[in-house]
């Protein structure tokens, strides 16, 4: 019973409001940008675009993400989380929407320029907020649970995706998409006008934008916990450093790795499904859904007990595996197997690598730190979707898969390298 009551305080000191609301937020933000990830290359396949053209339409949105990023992190730091957030969510919004209004290939490649610009911008935002409210002692379970969203909309989203497309039209998918999306911002606005009546109920959340209320470090105090800034938070001492954490460089090249490989399941499984005569590759998100959902909240347990390294090699080995059975799926079953991998592959590599990236920065520094990972995270999915489509347009999707299967084998010899054994102590 006392162990009972020792975890329920445990959760409770994570499963605060300020954070089931933040979760709902990138669940929904997530969840929306996820069904376009599968979706989209369906409609533009519909709309007459070549493999080439579809992973384009990827690679595209992730350019524009990525150097947005970039100056995203700073500026998070620097201004504040909360507007960032909003402004994210509204250019998503406003391009998802563009996509179906104007139905035509050239239109919605540019379009998806300014959808890389929203997510760039809303995403980092979210992944930072995360940070600030998660107690340090916790926050590798923390960030478990928080990316468990990211993961569920990865598995859940594209099966919803592809039903509502083969069902009701490729077109109301987008629409489907938007709404979600909206909801999002929905919640992103009421948290940003309750934002000094959320910090006075629950000390510990971001308050006002850009404030920098407390005192530093040296003082006693505090960063400001909004912007990351406050007397006590020092500048960067190069213009690399501005836009750059050091620290979140190795988590970054990880994930970068093992996104080329999924970056090729989510822009080319429901098109490789169909080439193969198979029906209901949704089975495959709905399998990876259930063990990402089932496994990822011992993860960030196993993390705080006994370090990244463990999980870094098997997530990495597992989403190598997934690409292999995957390219040689010629039925559901097969999909489905895919699935258990990349469940315990692609889930458990987005919930390590993040909390590895920022667990040991300061406050002020959480914003470059979770910029400089989400840029390595787009940019994996970005080469993965161009590189796979000129493999498929030259050698078939088996081919494809097997090759990009290199990419997360590679990374599992990295985390093997240079990743440090045992539980990392240092304060976050």
């Amino acid at each position: 019973m006392a162990g009972n009551d020792w975890r329920r305080a445990a959760l409770g000191e994570i499963f605060t409001r300020n954070f089931l609301v933040l979760a709902t937020i990138n669940l929904c933000m997530f969840f929306g940008f996820q069904m376009l990830n599968v979706g989209l290359p369906l409609y533009l396949a519909q709309l007459g675009a070549s493999a080439r053209l579809v992973g384009l339409a990827t690679t595209l949105m992730t350019i524009t993400a990525t150097l947005v990023r970039v100056f995203a992190g700073a500026l998070l730091d620097r201004f504040g989380r909360r507007g960032m957030l909003v402004g994210g969510l509204v250019i998503m919004v406003c391009s998802i929407v563009s996509f179906a209004v104007f139905p035509f290939v050239g239109i919605i490649l540019g379009l998806r320029l300014l959808h890389g610009v929203g997510w760039g911008t809303g995403s980092t935002a979210a992944s930072t907020m995360a940070a600030d409210i998660i107690p340090k002692h916790r926050f590798a379970e923390g960030m478990g649970y928080f990316s468990l969203t990211t993961a569920l909309s990865s598995a859940i989203a594209p099966a919803v995706a592809v039903a509502i497309a083969q069902g009701a039209g490729a077109v109301f998918m987008v629409y489907v998409a938007a709404g979600i999306t909206v909801l999002a911002l929905v919640l992103a606005v009421a948290e940003a006008l309750c934002g000094k009546r959320a910090a006075a109920e629950a000390p510990g959340f971001p308050e006002a934008d850009g404030a920098a209320t407390h005192q530093g470090p040296e003082a006693g105090g505090r960063p400001d916990r909004e912007s990351g800034h406050g007397p006590g938070a020092p500048r960067p001492r190069s213009l690399l450093e501005t836009f750059f954490e050091r620290r979140a460089l190795l988590p970054g090249l990880l994930i970068l790795l093992v996104n080329i490989g999924f970056g090729c399941i989510t822009t080319f499984i429901a098109l490789h499904a169909d080439a193969q005569g198979v029906n209901g590759v949704t089975a495959y998100f709905i399998v990876y859904a259930v063990v990402t959902l089932v496994s990822r909240p011992y993860i960030g347990t196993l993390i705080d007990r006994f370090g990244y390294r463990v999980p870094a090699i098997l997530s990495a080995l597992c989403t190598a595996a997934t690409l292999v059975l995957i390219g040689m799926a010629s039925n559901i079953w097969m999909f489905a197997g895919g699935g258990v991998l990349g469940g315990l592959g692609i889930g458990t590599a987005m919930s390590t690598f993040q909390s590895m990236a920022v667990a040991s920065v300061e406050p002020w520094r959480r914003g470059v730190a979770t910029s400089t990972y989400m840029t390595a995270f787009d940019l994996g999915i970005a080469i993965g979707s161009l590189l796979g489509g000129f493999v498929v347009d030259a050698h078939g999707y088996a081919v494809m898969y097997f090759a990009m299967a290199l990419s997360p084998l590679a990374a599992s010899v990295l985390s093997f390298a240079v990743v440090k054994k045992g539980p990392d102590r240092r304060d976050a």
